[in-house]
């Protein structure tokens, strides 16, 4: 477990702040952990209680998609429910679409049964902690945390370059700006590479049960 002060303070050592900027160090670092979560996602599994009669469902708070949610019809035209075996229609097909934070299916069940799923998530912020979050995972997302500091440093000082000569000493503040973005990019592509890594890892995407932070 890593705490959001904990990488916010790592942050700001990296980045100190310069004439305001960056002016929210603690939205630098979720904006990074979300990054690392949408571009590694963690794999979870979850159980959908279905009930008679109810079309739409809450998805867990870190749901980012889909991966897996086997149908319940069995191969002899049936639904296996909690009560038993439930008779279908020839036609009977059954779909789903996610919106939000809610999978609704059609038609609207008309059966009770729990169906086992498999998601894509993202790192969740508990108690103002990141329980599913490695040391590992923490040093790749302050990679982008520092590239998204240094580009907004880097917009104010484009303003304010200037560079002055006097004899035969020149002081030159003139790129302040490009040599900040040159700093960020570097630390994108080294982002970048650190993700690449990452999903060319076999196996190493973690797996959770959801509401486990074991």
């Amino acid at each position: 477990m890593i705490s959001l002060a904990y990488l916010i303070k790592r942050l700001q050592i990296a980045v100190p702040e310069s004439n305001g900027v960056p002016a929210d160090y603690e939205q630098l670092v979720v904006d990074a952990i979300n990054r690392l979560g949408e571009d590694v996602p963690l794999i979870a599994q979850a159980t959908l209680s279905i009930i008679k009669g109810t079309a739409s469902y809450t998805l867990p708070d870190d749901f980012l998609f889909m991966i897996d949610l086997p149908t319940t019809q069995g191969s002899s035209g049936v639904i296996v429910g909690d009560n038993g075996l439930i008779p279908l229609s020839a036609d009977y097909s059954e779909d789903y679409a996610i919106a939000g934070n809610q999978v609704t299916f059609y038609p609207t069940p008309t059966y009770t049964a729990t169906r086992d799923y498999r998601y894509a998530a993202t790192y969740a912020l508990v108690n103002g902690a990141y329980p599913r979050l490695t040391q590992n995972g923490a040093r790749v997302a302050l990679l982008y945390a520092q590239h998204l500091a240094l580009m907004e440093q880097a917009t104010p000082a484009a303003g304010k370059g200037w560079k002055y000569q006097i004899g035969d000493e020149m002081v030159d503040k003139s790129n302040q700006g490009t040599k900040l973005r040159d700093q960020a990019d570097g630390f994108l592509t080294r982002y970048a590479d650190e993700i690449k890594r990452l999903n060319n890892r076999a196996g190493s995407t973690a797996r959770y049960a959801a509401g486990s932070y074991a």
